[in-house]
């Protein structure tokens, strides 16, 4: 088993459409994030997806910095487990890569991640986004009438 340990915002912003998402709502982002690459991951594969600041989702998974900086979290992350599991690093930040190479983890940039996962920018977007207070709700299935229809007829 290995854990993949991601720069969440660095991937983040090389993808146009969880870009604009992420200006707009963050949280939205990081979850569609997660679930478009953990979606597309191998069974064994642990993955940890890191992001700078705060937020309100709870996740063992989704990690943030707070006051300290994300690559701060990942660094340490290495430094305390690379003799002890395989990591895989993704990330485009150099200093990452160093340390991520001078641990002898495996090393992905984002760029070549996303694509190699076939990551899509709108993957789980609308999954994510809250409705609108003045949208009408999703027409019932002909299924759901007729289950009713049979019920309270």
């Amino acid at each position: 088993m290995r854990t993949i340990i991601i720069d969440g915002n660095n991937v983040i912003h090389k993808m146009q459409g969880i870009r604009k998402l992420f200006s707009e709502n963050p949280e939205a982002a990081q979850l569609s994030l997660y679930e478009s690459i953990r979606s597309r991951l191998n069974k064994n594969d642990r993955l940890i997806l890191v992001f700078d600041g705060f937020s309100n989702i709870k996740s063992k998974n989704i990690l943030f910095s707070g006051v300290k900086k994300a690559d701060e979290i990942i660094r340490k992350y290495i430094e305390d487990n690379y003799s002890k599991k395989a990591i895989a690093v993704v990330s485009s930040d150099n200093e990452i890569i160093s340390i991520a190479r001078a641990c002898g983890c495996e090393i992905l940039k984002s760029e070549d991640f996303i694509a190699d996962r076939k990551i899509k920018s709108t993957d789980n977007i609308n999954h994510y986004l809250p409705k609108k207070k003045d949208e009408k709700p999703d027409g019932m299935s002909r299924n759901d009438f007729d289950y009713f229809k049979k019920q309270f007829s």
